[in-house]
């Protein structure tokens, strides 16, 4: 079987069978190691994540191409990127400084 990397929306569809099996693969794994067998419960959690890493590929490789093509349909104009986040001052006094007075000990 040959996978057509070129139907986005196939390779979509195997990034969330995919999530599913890795769901699927944790559930199993619960059970296992809940019912004593703790060397199935391993190999399952390993198999789940290898389906887990799959899955991110195939997700990865599926925005890669799309963004690929929403680039070629229309360029778009760059602009100031947006800040990630914002820092609020909560308190609005001025801070102060606590000056001390210098004793005959600390000279």
């Amino acid at each position: 079987m040959r996978i057509d990397f070129s139907d986005l929306d196939r390779m979509a569809g195997i990034a969330e069978a995919f999530g599913r099996l890795f769901w699927c693969l944790m559930a199993v794994a619960f059970l296992a190691a809940l019912f004593g067998s703790a060397g199935t419960g391993l190999l399952v959690l390993i198999l789940g994540a290898a389906s887990f890493c799959a899955r991110v590929g195939f997700e990865d490789f599926v925005r890669a191409r799309r963004g690929e093509e929403d680039r070629s349909a229309k360029p778009q104009a760059r602009s100031e990127p947006e800040p990630e986040f914002t820092v609020h001052r909560t308190s609005r006094r001025p801070r102060r400084t606590r000056v001390r007075a210098l004793s005959r000990d600390d000279v």
